[in-house]
């Protein structure tokens, strides 16, 4: 850069003690040749943050806006296919209903000892274990 892209203005900058111990820490350590030029780092630095402090206010907005469109969208989808899950098996039930002739009370039975299989078995029910129960083995 040259001498007239590359100025720079004298101000007066009153600092504590402890924060004049810290720039020439830092000075030495970033190995920058002054105390002006750790401080003006560390404005940018600064102003750099507080700028993406505004940014993760609208990058978290956008996620959460992202998320909730994604959320939602798997909601419908999860709602009609267990619409449709429900219909078959109201299907099913129409069709046993029809073939066989149950009382009120094995109906009962029925239904705790089912309640009962799917809080134990956390809704995982195989074809094959309630035919070995129906068969009694």
């Amino acid at each position: 850069m040259g001498q007239t892209e590359y100025k720079k203005q004298r101000c007066t900058v009153w600092l504590t003690k402890e924060a004049v111990l810290k720039s020439d820490a830092g000075m030495v350590q970033e190995e920058l040749p002054s105390r002006s030029d750790y401080i003006e780092r560390a404005i940018h630095f600064y102003t750099g943050h507080l700028a993406m402090g505004h940014n993760t206010d609208y990058i978290a907005q956008a996620i959460h806006e992202s998320v909730s469109g994604t959320v939602k969208t798997s909601e419908n989808r999860l709602a009609r296919l267990l619409f449709k899950i429900a219909v078959e098996m109201a299907k099913l039930e129409q069709m046993l209903a029809t073939i066989n002739d149950m009382d009120e009370e094995t109906l009962r039975r029925l239904h705790i000892r089912c309640v009962n299989d799917v809080k134990k078995l956390n809704g995982i029910i195989r074809m094959e274990d309630a035919v070995k129960f129906q068969r009694g083995e």
